[in-house]
């Protein structure tokens, strides 16, 4: 025990004595994460403990993490293509990671903070990476020798003169396949939840106030940057001979490893506990001292049970104004981007191509996939920094939020009148496309992916190649040229000599401008929109007690999955049908929408759903005057305008460092 007032026995009797415990650091707060791994306890593993070496693994988790997500979208795809599956339920495959964290994100957040968050931020990563090596199963363990059924395969989308077809297996195990993509999208969905809620909160509880947004910052760029490393694994499965399946064999292992690494951090860093713990020391001592009496060093704690931490949350105005601004603009963000391949097509006839999921990737939105994932997670990691180097005050973050809110709104009613003049298509007649008369002698697949071509001197873009009769396809000078052509200018003669047609639609060069602007602007808007969500996460974590954060950060994401992914995605799939201008045989395939009808109507309702957005920033800006962001008025902390009172319950000193550990572990 530490006795001051035995080094002053002289004054014994001058100032009265206190007392405190100089060892109230109770053990298991540096326990591991992952209590299989206790071995790494010892004084060279909690020197590793530190908020750098953690921001170090939980940003290669993001990177993981946002690869993970890119990678699915496109091995998706090429599953359904594999497969046969349906377009619709597919474009349901791909947003149930987001229907997941609407589902699930308030109780695993409540109970993982409240348990042992960081052992639960780990065991659900690697529970991630064996959901996604199960995924690898059903094609391992089943082989080609079944009976199988005849299909017509078209191979190129080129002219041919008679029918193709090869021996296309029927695969039993496709549904199992399908069964195992929804639970790993469930589980991706869980894992985003763990790096968010429970990663954002860590960092912010073992840094001081002040210093924690830079470091949530980089935290959140890397998930965005990781998207180009999904793609790249993509494109290093394309270079082999296997399926879309390999690539889970890469990414499994990694996040595992990551997990498990994640998982070996204790409850609170090392340096925070000590320097909570001699907080502590002169907190009591100076309370004895004094022979205070009337409470001031006790600390008061909420009530923890779920329903009180819920009606907390929910009741706090300043918080749900917050979220409800985040929830309007990623409902017409995230939307507009999930039909961004249709829009550029209906836009400014951009061919696309369903078979390897690479073209659409990396060539039709060449700018955007090179350029956007940098840039908004550069804007990100500078909003971070400058937050946390220049202290701005809660209504300038709000401030900020609302100005590129407002340039946002205005850039999507500018993305009206940035298109291409509409196209006559060849073969189209009331909503239907048919073969034109001078390619009748060639067999066309009925599914046929958008890919555009022009004749020579040509007036009418025909579909496909095999529309226009071409047989053979080349390149020149990186152009791709296609030959042996039966059509021309005029699609109810056949040419007499075969001609030549290029690829792209007849106004390409006219419109190749107005392509390169959108890409850029639509950069430029992701850009603005990304550098206000640290100042967000900042407003969110602070306007709610701090053993609330976790579960303040899962409010966000029950509404977001809950309203991005339900009635938002319901609603831009109907525009999406209704504007179909061409449909396959089948009706389960849209080949191109109606232009401008749809583009100008996602624009439109992109830009509102921005502007009700922007509406609850407003609010935020007017509520959060006196709301503390960096630790500089600890004792309002709670104090400002629109706070709803919270029934506290004393905990003594003695008890202090057990509540923390229940509280906010």
């Amino acid at each position: 025990m530490i006795r001051p007032s035995s080094l002053i026995r002289d004054d014994e009797d001058r100032l009265p004595q206190f007392q405190a415990n100089a060892n109230n650091i109770r053990k298991d707060s540096i326990d591991c994460g992952i209590r299989a791994c206790g071995w790494c306890n010892g004084p060279g593993c909690q020197r590793l403990g530190t908020a750098t070496t953690f921001l170090v693994i939980l940003s290669l988790a993001g990177f993981v993490q946002g690869g993970i997500e890119a990678y699915f979208r496109v091995s998706a795809h090429q599953a359904a293509n594999e497969h046969d599956f349906d377009p619709v339920i597919v474009d349901w495959l791909l947003v149930t990671s987001g229907i997941s964290q609407g589902v699930f994100a308030l109780l695993v957040a409540y109970w993982g903070n409240r348990l042992h968050r960081i052992s639960w931020l780990g065991g659900i990563f690697m529970l991630q990476a064996v959901g996604l090596l199960l995924l690898i199963i059903p094609t391992l363990t089943h082989n080609s020798s079944e009976p199988g059924t005849i299909a017509a395969i078209q191979v190129d989308n080129v002219c041919v003169l008679e029918q193709s077809a090869e021996l296309q297996i029927e695969r039993p195990w496709s549904i199992t396949t399908l069964v195992l993509l929804f639970v790993a999208q469930a589980v991706i969905g869980i894992a985003n939840i763990a790096f968010y809620c429970f990663g954002m909160s860590y960092l912010d509880d073992n840094l001081k106030e002040h210093q924690s947004p830079g470091y949530i910052g980089c935290a959140l760029a890397t998930r965005v940057w990781g998207q180009q490393f999904g793609l790249a694994i993509v494109i290093a499965v394309s270079a082999t001979s296997l399926s879309w399946w390999l690539g889970w064999v890469i990414l499994g292992p990694i996040i595992f490893i990551l997990g498990l690494l994640l998982g070996l951090f204790p409850k609170r860093l090392l340096s925070t506990l000590v320097r909570q713990a001699a907080d502590d020391i002169i907190e009591t001592a100076t309370n004895n001292s004094t022979q205070s009496l009337d409470g001031a060093g006790h600390k008061w704690l909420a009530d923890i049970s779920l329903a009180p931490s819920l009606k907390r949350v929910f009741t706090n105005g300043i918080l749900i104004f917050n979220v409800l601004a985040l929830v309007f603009i990623q409902t017409g963000l995230l939307n507009f981007n999930a039909h961004e391949q249709n829009y550029l097509q209906s836009q400014f006839f951009l061919p696309t191509s369903n078979v390897n999921g690479l073209n659409d990737e990396w060539t039709s939105r060449l700018i955007t996939n090179l350029l956007r994932p940098p840039v908004v997670a550069l804007a990100i990691v500078l909003s971070g920094l400058i937050i946390a180097k220049a202290n701005p005050s809660p209504r300038k973050l709000a401030g900020w939020n609302i100005f590129v809110g407002l340039v946002a709104v205005g850039l999507f009613i500018a993305f009206i009148f940035i298109s291409c003049d509409n196209e006559r298509i060849a073969g189209a007649y009331r909503g239907r496309l048919t073969k034109p008369f001078c390619a009748s002698n060639c067999v066309c697949p009925e599914n046929v992916p958008f890919s555009p071509v022009c004749p020579q001197d040509g007036v009418f873009t025909f579909f496909s190649p095999c529309h226009a009769g071409c047989q053979n396809r080349t390149e020149i000078n990186n152009v791709v040229v296609y030959t042996d052509c039966s059509c021309g200018v005029d699609i109810e003669h056949v040419l007499s000599t075969p001609g030549l047609a290029t690829e792209g639609s007849c106004g390409s060069s006219d419109c190749q401008r107005y392509w390169i602007i959108f890409q850029v602007l639509s950069v430029v808007v992701s850009m603005l929109l990304a550098s206000g969500l640290v100042g967000k996460l900042i407003i969110s974590i602070r306007a709610v007690l701090p053993q609330d954060k976790a579960l303040a950060l899962s409010v966000e994401l029950t509404l977001v999955g809950l309203v991005v992914y339900l009635p938002g995605t319901a609603a831009y799939q109907a525009i999406a049908i209704s504007a179909c201008q061409f449909w396959s045989s089948d009706q389960r395939r849209c080949f191109i929408h109606e232009s401008p009808f749809y583009g100008t109507t996602l624009n439109i309702l992109t830009a509102v759903l921005i502007a009700v957005g922007v509406l609850f920033d407003i609010l935020v800006f007017y509520f959060v005057r006196d709301l503390p962001l960096y630790g500089d008025d600890p004792e309002d902390a709670y104090s400002f305008r629109f706070a709803r009172p919270i029934e506290m319950r004393l905990i003594t000193a003695q008890a202090r460092n057990s509540s923390r550990q229940t509280a906010s572990p």
